[in-house]
């Protein structure tokens, strides 16, 4: 009798164990599905992925109470009680809120972790694909500025030299990264901010000041992350565009962008491609031009497979080619005209990763490796001339020839990153990686050989501690030993750089909840520049018709930074109401910083310019930024930058050789193009459905430039621009059928008013480099898109 009614027990106990329940649903955005949202019961091993209709089924669910959880990518996670009492659950449709200042997205570039964005004790920017939309961005150059502390400006009046600025910091200060590798050299980033079209973006991750030195030197003012399109979902958009410049030149782009996603969601590819043209224009009626000639093709590809539940391979690859060119005589060879500077860019880039992660999920292992190949053909120069038959060379015939260049550059980064969750409360994360870098660059017209090699071997460390849920405290350091190995060749001079150096530069941060919605973040970090000769400010530009070249000085030292930020970060949600508000108060001091000074001729017709040391310099200031949303029918975005950038002392931009010279030297304590004040705004309103109004602006305030008034002696004064607002609009209208289909017709004004520098240089003497204000005049555009999600 005892043995039937333990045995009918136990069949009662099983029997009980077989009536798990299924909990299913179905998550959509509006009324549209959502595919490949993730679904998880919170504290326990069970989840799983919508399908592409966005149903899920959550299987063998036991009785209890659960806390069912929605993640989907530019979405509100949605949280919600779940009880089982022995019946399946059907939750019905489920419609997630659109997160729609990215403050939920996971990023990377602040910790070196995968982290959602506002958990982040590094605070963060993000610049979506939605920001490049309504402003109308074709590149990421004209997307950049919408971010606060980001200034993109033209520094050449020839070749539309780009370059940005990061709280006051020029170009070299800041770090650009290719899906959070350092593998876009110097030479690529030149000219490649606008190289890289919109349409490749999925996003840009913006990380201010030295809190970012875990990815290595040149991150003093911060780095940019350029995060590619990953495949989300089975999709595909066709886009053309088509401008006038000032109502004249025209300016036209062609994208193609395309994603392939298997019904398990395991596997994915994107295929992306962009062709740009325009035509050159001349602001001020001299002949030559203000905006260059232009004809980019881009393609590539971005691809993941998760092999298994706990590994992930990725691989990613794009193919740039670009030819640009000023000046002048645009139907004759370049050594015809009375001035040119043309760049044809060849780059090949890949990156392949590995990533791991243990069962019970505390260990993960990242291996990694990327590659990029730039071939550069350049003309910088003129003075030539058409010649009949029987003429002879002159001397100015001879330099417009010799003035041809060709440049190759080969960058490669590999490396091991391990990250240990050791507890609730401690994170570890270590690594190391190698970057390479081996750069030629020759003139032989010139004698001019520039040969570089730079290797970096970087061993990072950093712990995440949590002693409580609010308080989350972080410290790291890098170590880098750097290997420099270069030989440059002037003709009449010839020198080497061989320097080995080794470069400790340590971070801490803080981020304290005071309540629900509102952080305190606080951050210390040092960072460093290695004196190479050739990084971005070797970009050559002409005065006169004479190339200028960059020369290091013997006594070049590293320079190095102390940089310190706090910040006041407050969110709220109010039903369908989304509120982001930040101030961040920033300092930096940098010690030995490179400046120029010192330029001379040689008799080849070369300018050399000497980059040395000054005695010091500091940037301090603010920036604020306020953001308002009422769902997703009114977005507003703004921020502001208030700054001071000065040299601890006066220094000598320009004095004269000649004693018998009598114009006075340009002296300043200012760190030039640096304005103290600037900043930008987004609207974004849909008043039904179909329509969108975009309405964004950029505001630059009175900065000192430098400026060559004489061609012969250098003779350089310092100026200071006026007030500039650069506003612009845009009105779409999309038609949806066969529910996933739209076609959005769209048309709008850049530079409204048409605020845009009225003082450039004219003829074959000018200074090139004397270019400031926005990027374009008044610009009339339209277009439309075709595509399927």
């Amino acid at each position: 009798m005892k043995l039937t009614i333990a045995f009918l027990l136990l069949i009662g106990a099983l029997l009980g164990n077989a009536q798990n329940v299924s909990i299913s649903g179905r998550i959509v955005d509006g009324t549209l599905p959502l595919p490949y949202a993730n679904i998880a019961l919170l504290n326990t091993s069970i989840g799983t992925v919508a399908d592409e209709e966005g149903r899920f089924t959550l299987n063998n669910v036991e009785k209890g109470d659960y806390q069912l959880q929605v993640s989907a990518v530019g979405f509100q996670s949605y949280r919600t009680k779940v009880i089982t009492a022995g019946e399946s659950i059907d939750l019905g449709q489920i419609s997630l809120t659109k997160d729609v200042f990215g403050l939920e997205e996971v990023v990377v570039s602040g910790t070196r972790n995968a982290i959602k964005r506002y958990d982040s004790p590094v605070i963060m920017n993000t610049i979506s694909n939605r920001t490049f939309e309504s402003t109308q961005s074709i590149s990421i150059a004209e997307g950049l500025k919408f971010s606060p502390g980001l200034r993109v400006e033209n520094n050449c009046q020839n070749c539309g030299f780009t370059q940005l600025r990061m709280n006051g910091l020029d170009g070299a200060y800041s770090q650009i990264l290719i899906n959070s590798r350092p593998v876009f050299s110097a030479l690529a980033g030149v000219y490649g901010l606008e190289m890289i079209p919109a349409n490749m973006v999925e996003r840009i991750e913006v990380v201010r000041g030295g809190g970012s030195v875990m990815f290595g030197g040149n991150a003093i003012a911060g780095t940019v992350n350029i995060i590619t399109k990953d495949p989300m979902q089975n999709s595909f958009e066709v886009g053309f565009n088509q401008s006038f410049v000032n109502l004249e030149a025209s300016d036209r782009t062609v994208s193609f962008n395309g994603s392939i996603v298997s019904e398990s969601g395991d596997k994915g590819l994107t295929l992306f491609g962009f062709n740009r043209t325009t035509e050159p224009w001349d602001a001020n009626d001299d002949g030559f031009s203000e905006l260059v000639k232009l004809r980019n093709n881009t393609f590539g590809i971005d691809a993941f497979w998760n092999t298994s539940k706990r590994t992930k391979v990725k691989l990613g690859a794009y193919y740039i080619n670009e030819f640009r060119r000023g000046g002048n005589k645009f139907d004759l060879a370049p050594h015809q005209t009375d001035v040119t500077e043309e760049l044809k860019h060849d780059i090949v880039s890949t990156n392949l990763s590995f990533e791991y992660l243990s069962k019970n999920q505390k260990h993960r292992l990242s291996a990694y490796g990327s590659f990029q190949l730039v071939n550069r053909d350049s003309y910088y120069g003129g003075g030539g001339r058409v010649l009949a038959p029987g003429d002879s060379l002159t001397e100015d015939d001879i330099l417009a020839i010799n003035a041809y260049g060709s440049s190759q550059d080969v960058s490669a980064v590999g490396g091991l990153q391990y990250n240990f969750d050791i507890s609730k409360k401690l994170l570890l994360i270590a690594g190391s990686e190698y970057i390479y870098n081996d750069v030629t660059d020759e003139m032989p017209g010139y004698g001019r050989v520039i040969d570089q090699e730079v290797g970096t071997l970087g061993t990072y460390a950093q712990l995440e501690y949590k002693p409580i849920p609010r308080l989350t405290l972080l410290a790291g350091g890098r170590f880098d030993h750097v290997s420099i190995d270069g030989s440059y060749d002037l003709a009449d001079e010839q020198f080497k750089n061989a320097r080995d150096l080794n470069v400790v530069v340590p971070r801490v941060s803080a981020m304290f909840e005071v309540m629900q919605g509102l952080k305190l973040r606080a951050s210390f970090a040092q960072g460093y520049r290695g004196p190479q000769a050739f990084d971005e400010d070797l970009h050559i530009e002409t005065v006169g018709g004479a190339a200028r070249f960059i020369q290091i000085n013997n006594d070049l030292e590293v320079e190095r930074s102390n940089s310190a930020l706090f910040s006041i970060n407050f969110d709220k949600v109010v039903r369908k109401w989304q509120m982001n508000f930040v101030a961040e108060g920033f300092y930096t001091e940098l010690q030995n910083p490179f400046i120029f000074s010192g330029q001379t001729e040689l008799p080849n017709g070369v300018a050399v310019i000497q980059k040395r040391n000054g005695s010091g310099a500091m940037v301090a200031g603010a920036n604020l930024e306020a953001n308002v949303a009422f769902g997703s029918k009114l977005i507003f975005q703004s921020g502001a930058t208030i700054q001071m950038a000065r040299y601890k002392e006066a220094e000598v931009i320009w004095e004269a050789e000649d004693e018998n010279n009598t114009a006075p030297a340009a002296i300043t304590d200012r760190l030039l193009r640096t304005p103290d004040f600037y900043g930008y705004f987004s609207l974004v309103y849909e008043p039904i459905e179909p329509l969108s109004i975009s309405y964004s602006g950029v505001v630059t305030g009175p900065m000192d430039v430098p400026h060559v008034v004489n061609p012969e002696t250098e003779q350089t004064v310092i100026k200071s621009t006026p007030w500039f607002f650069d506003n612009n609009i845009k009105v779409g209208y999309t038609f949806r059928f066969a529910e996933r289909y739209r076609i959005q017709l769209f048309a709008g004004l850049q530079n409204i008013f048409n605020s845009y520098q009225n003082d450039f240089d004219r003829g074959a003497d000018r200074d090139a480099g004397y270019v400031y204000g926005p990027l374009r005049p008044r610009t009339v555009f339209a277009g439309l898109k075709f595509g399927m999600n």
